[in-house]
């Protein structure tokens, strides 16, 4: 009787984890993680509040507390130089660096509590030259290590994140109207135009695939794209959380396609063709915490951290959301709608969708803001194949969704894209 009960134990187990494709990890902390980074698959290094340095040497199996001089100071951020050199910024003058893999720490800068300057983000291109940003609302540049440091002119608001792809050229981001890229090193900093209309975001982490295709995820859930490393900016879509209230910190793209958004009350959606369109990840035991950093080692391989010590690992590519409903299965089953088709297209498209049942038919069409523009059919239809026919001559090109209603009550949403 016992080995039954063990191997039922066993197999539940195993089933709980195939399912459970987004798994905790143990920090040994309730302090918030504000930053992660890997230098390979195995060894990764996180920051928090409470001076909390955590670091793994397999994967996240056990993390392991970093002693440093920076007690108790909320920590920021973290750049891995090699394996032996890390840096580390926060709160109140705090800026710290390991030439020994964290065994022992030199202090470049440690403020008291409520004093100076604060730092959210730092990025090295090697052992020696590096740029500090954050709350100071000015960016900190060194070519010695730290030994000396540089001050920027001031600027109008706090900055968050910040990414260099060479000694000469980087993008530091703050709120939706300050956006920042330098082609000298960080001597002066231009001012980037971000498309944000009358709404003003705050971009919190930025992430870049290569030296010209970069994401970032604004606090009103809209993600912006750029193709020329900063230059210029577009909107992609806008994330579907629901509640609206609960905003985006945190974007992560590991190649052209594949990429993550995390923020609040422990949401996490990934999208799979390069941000134009997002699902909802089972974020495991995240929720309330909010999500503050992702790590991406590869498309399948991936951290996450934030509130209340939490970490989430994955190594198949995470898992979505999928609607195990009993109700909202047969519903599925009795009301069915296709991609439509061509898709992109100009100016028209077809919507085929089936019924089971005679019922009241709606598809209505939404823009990327969630604004409906046009409700088509409004009448009953017999149960059957049917076909509709959308034409966008009068809309401007861009993304698009429909909905199919039956009954008023909303069945499923696909997007399409319109090109003119």
């Amino acid at each position: 009787m016992k080995i039954i009960i063990i191997i039922f134990f066993i197999l539940q187990t195993s089933s709980q984890l195939a399912v459970a494709q987004w798994i905790q990890q143990n920090s040994g902390t309730s302090s918030f993680l504000r930053d992660i980074e890997f230098l390979n698959r195995n060894t990764g290094w996180i920051v928090g509040d409470d001076g909390v340095i955590l670091k793994t040497n397999n994967a996240g199996i056990n993390w392991s507390f970093i002693t440093n001089p920076a007690v108790g100071k909320p920590l920021f951020g973290i750049h891995i130089v090699d394996s032996n050199v890390c840096y580390v910024v926060g709160w109140f003058e705090t800026i710290i660096k390991t030439t020994n893999a964290g065994a022992n720490w030199i202090v470049i800068r440690n403020g008291a509590f409520g004093s100076g300057s604060s730092y959210d983000a730092v990025f090295f291109i090697n052992e020696n030259t590096g740029w500090i940003a954050g709350t100071g609302q000015k960016v900190l540049r060194t070519t010695n290590g730290g030994d000396s440091i540089i001050t920027t002119p001031v600027f109008a608001g706090n900055l968050h994140d910040m990414y260099f792809k060479d000694a000469m050229t980087g993008v530091v981001t703050g709120s939706g109207t300050d956006m920042f890229k330098t082609s000298n090193g960080g001597i002066s900093w231009n001012n980037i135009a971000m498309p944000i209309g009358f709404r003003i975001p705050n971009f919190y982490k930025l992430t870049f695939v290569n030296n010209q295709h970069g994401w970032v995820a604004g606090s009103d859930n809209r993600v912006f794209k750029t193709t020329d490393f900063g230059d210029t900016w577009d909107t992609l879509s806008r994330v579907p959380v629901n509640p609206l209230t609960a905003s985006m910190r945190v974007a992560s793209f590991i190649n052209l396609n594949t990429g993550f958004v995390g923020g609040e009350q422990g949401y996490l959606y990934k999208s799979s063709d390069g941000g134009l369109s997002w699902i909802r990840e089972v974020s495991g035991n995240f929720p309330p915490a909010m999500m503050k950093s992702i790590y991406l080692y590869n498309d399948s391989v991936g951290w996450a951290t934030g509130g209340g010590g939490k970490i989430i690992y994955t190594t198949n590519g995470g898992q979505t959301v999928v609607n195990i409903s009993n109700t909202n299965k047969l519903i599925s089953e009795e009301f069915r709608i296709s991609q439509n088709y061509p898709n992109p297209f100009n100016p028209s498209t077809s919507i085929d969708f089936s019924l089971t049942k005679q019922s009241f038919i709606q598809i209505k069409i939404f823009d990327i803001q969630g604004k409906e523009i046009k409700s088509l059919n409004n009448k009953i239809l017999q149960a059957g194949n049917h076909e509709l026919n959308f034409d966008a001559s009068n809309l401007h090109s861009g993304i698009y969704f429909y909905s199919l209603f039956a009954d008023e009550k909303k069945i499923d949403s696909k997007k399409m894209i319109y090109l003119k």
